[in-house]
């Protein structure tokens, strides 16, 4: 049971979130990217991507504007894949935003074994721990497993649709309980 200022404290966290102001990395002008779908769900979005101006690949010639996105924004959807830079984005993100929700993309690569590069899964594994480990009450994580993208290729067609990852997320946010991971996969080829 919670005490007075505790219920005072978690009015107030409530009341910032039901602002949202969602900050996700991608293009959301490419079709079959989490970010095209982020947008469908909220239109209002703010997109890191380097034709809007960020070089992700050099991260600190970026990270003064990208702290004052985090200073602004209370959701983030860490959604974008360049080795080690979503861990660097989570960390930038934990320092600058004052309170809020991060959704970080990871992979079922981080258990299947599947996918052909092993940093990429070692890279997702740490992201995963990562955020398990900043979850707390002002900063609220929840780590994505996430499988088979259909990207608008034949060969993806029956893979996740985007637009099911947003929804998902938009479910989250909607929970009065915490999820601090979570996993969607495309269906498997029958053996």
């Amino acid at each position: 049971m919670l005490d007075k200022r505790q219920q005072q404290i978690l009015a107030v966290r409530n009341q910032v979130m039901k602002n949202r102001k969602v900050l996700c990395t991608g293009n959301p002008d490419r079709k079959g990217t989490i970010a095209s779908a982020i947008k469908e769900i909220w239109p209002q979005t703010t997109f890191i991507h380097l034709s809007n101006g960020f070089d992700l690949k050099n991260i600190s010639s970026v990270e003064d504007k990208l702290k004052k996105l985090f200073q602004t924004h209370n959701t983030f959807i860490n959604a974008s894949y360049l080795s080690g830079m979503q861990i660097k984005l989570l960390e930038l993100c934990h320092q600058h935003m004052p309170r809020g929700e991060v959704y970080n993309i990871g992979s079922t690569n981080e258990y299947d074994g599947l996918g052909q590069n092993e940093a990429y899964g070692n890279n997702k594994r740490e992201l995963r721990g990562i955020s398990l480990k900043l979850n707390s009450f002002r900063f609220q994580t929840t780590h994505i497993v996430m499988g088979g993208i259909d990207t608008g290729k034949p060969e993806t067609e029956s893979w996740v649709k985007p637009i099911k990852i947003a929804e998902m997320i938009k479910w989250v946010t909607e929970q009065d309980i915490k999820i601090p991971i979570i996993g969607i996969d495309q269906p498997k080829q029958p053996w």
